[in-house]
């Protein structure tokens, strides 16, 4: 057996299987709303609606409805998003519980989070320093679930090192939802976050498995190691069995 095969062996035993689409190209997450037929996409953790303009660009013309907690850069996302006519905005956290939090505002607020950092955060990016705090809005997915029931869902969570929280507010909606995607830790840049292998076996307890995996940003002293990965995860079907 080859490396190419060894390679293709050990992904499927995480549910994930290897395929190019097209030449020269592997599928994406926009690849994967339209095999699922999605019309609705929860983007939670928007920060100024990166993921929103990128579903846009490679052609997803579905409903964005985007949650981010900071008022400076929620003003931002929301005017952006009024100009799409189909991207609802909502200056919300989400969570286990609803209520209210403290947000860790970093300088560059890409890296602000309810955790607290840990001392990898700041060699990784030294603008990731922490300069306010700041009380946000909190609530919980499924408290929020109503109106997309008769929709075709999909869920990406960019919170930080906050995902499993806001999976825990989520339960009853994922039972709803088609795919997930997951910004998940290999450098651990935030205190209390699950490892990359925990977040797999509460995914499959949860009824999904992993489809796709995508590096986010590479270690600046070693930049053939990846610090973060997204992961699309899939409901699991009939053949995961």
């Amino acid at each position: 057996m080859d490396l190419k095969q060894r390679l293709k062996r050990s992904m499927r035993s995480f549910g994930l299987d290897i395929r190019r689409i097209g030449p020269g190209r592997f599928p994406d997450v926009t690849d994967f709303l339209l095999a699922r037929h999605v019309d609705v996409v929860l983007d939670v953790g928007a920060n100024l609606g990166w993921f929103g303009q990128r579903l846009r660009e490679r052609g997803y013309r579905g409903k964005i409805v985007s949650f981010e907690p900071i008022e400076i850069v929620f003003r931002d996302l929301k005017a952006f998003a009024e100009r799409d006519g189909n991207w609802e905005t909502h200056r919300l956290a989400l969570g286990a519980a609803a209520g209210s939090a403290l947000i860790n505002v970093s300088r560059k607020q890409d890296y602000s989070s309810i955790r607290d950092q840990s001392r990898a955060a700041q060699r990784f990016e030294p603008t990731a320093d922490v300069v306010r705090q700041e009380e946000i809005p909190m609530a919980r997915l499924d408290d929020l679930f109503g109106p997309f029931r008769n929709s075709t869902v999909f869920l990406k969570i960019d919170t930080q090192g906050y995902e499993r929280p806001v999976l825990e507010g989520a339960r009853q909606a994922l039972t709803q939802i088609v795919g997930v995607q997951l910004e998940l830790p290999l450098v651990h840049l935030y205190k209390g976050t699950w490892s990359l292998a925990e977040a797999l076996v509460y995914m499959q307890e949860v009824g999904f498995v992993l489809a796709q995996l995508t590096p986010v940003n590479w270690l600046k002293d070693d930049p053939v190691s990846a610090v973060e990965i997204d992961g699309v995860f899939r409901r699991r079907g009939s053949a995961d069995e």
